[in-house]
């Protein structure tokens, strides 16, 4: 048996960057600076992706500075450059973001917010090709 959950609190680093499949679905990611216990002035920067609804709300709602905790799954992507040198990079596919400060802003949060709208209703979906990104 095997278990992959990721939990973060941070702040975002930039504003986040949505981009369209062609079939019409929704990414969006942006970097986390979570704090590294112990020492107030290390940082790890670590990327988020968010697929669909939860991408259309990070797109609408999130911006530089805003304090999130994302739950998600931890993502490993490896590849060869031109040369041959192995590269990977590490990301977190979120399956939920909550708004932990409550900072007032021109993106501000609608307090009516229907879950089903964040979420959609269909709770056992899975990601498509799970074991590739869908772009």
């Amino acid at each position: 048996m095997s278990y992959n959950k990721v939990v973060l609190v941070g702040r975002l680093t930039h504003d986040p960057e949505t981009r369209q499949t062609i079939d019409g679905n929704l990414i969006t990611t942006f970097t986390l600076a979570v704090n590294r216990t112990g020492n107030g002035n290390d940082a790890d920067f670590i990327r988020i992706v968010a697929f669909r609804k939860l991408a259309e709300l990070a797109h609408n709602y999130l911006q530089k500075g805003r304090m999130v905790l994302v739950d998600g799954k931890l993502r490993i992507n490896k590849w060869k450059t031109n040369d041959g040198q192995p590269r990977s990079s590490v990301e977190i596919w979120a399956d939920n973001i909550v708004f932990v400060d409550s900072k007032k802003s021109d993106k501000e949060i609608p307090e009516d917010l229907p879950y089903e709208e964040v979420f959609g209703t269909d709770v056992d979906e899975e990601l498509p090709g799970d074991d590739e990104p869908p772009f």
